[in-house]
């Protein structure tokens, strides 16, 4: 089961704590679960919440390196902390985090699967009818494995930025000096040639959220 989700629908409630809770327990209900085993309160609200933390420090870092060295100081940022500050948060909260593209720069850790493609599709989608990406989002509660464990999947657009182009945008928009970086560190980079405001790929969380009964 998966929805995509317009979060303007149920933002004018948002704010209660039993509001926040009213649409997983549909999936729940539906699905048959038991959260016995979960120790949170919303695996939804807390995947959307950590996704939000990720994206939110990866940002400033990325400013903070452009501001201090340029395009080529970010690559640093996305090589080397990104994929640090994934691992931090997993490791905390017990989950699986970390970003996909529709084009991939680094095929060992943005090469997306089978559900986070189809998370990407109906992004694109969205897109391209207009909607915005603050407002998009993917969720699919899925039994994983061949028992009844149950994992909360999310996902969350990345929208190409104008200062994104740097890095991501076209030859004649990527300096000669940006290009060679990006060949020293990702020889089989293909995250180029994208235009502000193209979906570039997605942040993904999973996270175990009890037992099916059925």
């Amino acid at each position: 089961m998966h929805i995509m989700l317009n979060q303007k629908h149920i933002q004018p409630s948002i704010s209660s704590k039993w509001a926040k809770g009213l649409l997983l327990s549909g999936l729940t209900l539906s699905l048959g679960l038991a959260f016995a085993d979960y120790k949170g309160e919303n695996p939804m609200q807390e995947s959307r919440d950590t996704a939000a933390a990720m994206l939110k420090e990866l940002g400033q870092k990325l400013q903070a390196a452009m501001a201090n060295g340029g395009p080529e100081n970010a690559i640093t940022v996305c090589n080397i902390e990104a994929p640090a500050i994934a691992e931090r948060l997993s490791r905390e909260e017990k989950i699986t985090i970390t970003r996909v593209g529709t084009r991939v720069r680094n095929p060992v850790l943005g090469m997306p699967n089978d559900w986070q493609t189809e998370a990407l599709q109906q992004f694109a989608k969205g897109l391209a009818n207009g909607e915005k990406p603050a407002d998009m989002e993917f969720v699919q509660a899925v039994k994983a494995g061949s028992g009844s464990r149950m994992e909360l999947r999310y996902a969350k657009p990345i929208v190409m930025q104008p200062q994104c182009t740097a890095c991501h945008g076209s030859t004649e928009q990527i300096s000669p000096a940006v290009q060679a970086k990006l060949k020293e560190l990702y020889p089989d980079d293909r995250a180029v040639g994208y235009k502000p405001g193209e979906l570039r790929g997605a942040i993904v969380v999973s996270r175990f959220i009890g037992y099916n009964n059925n």
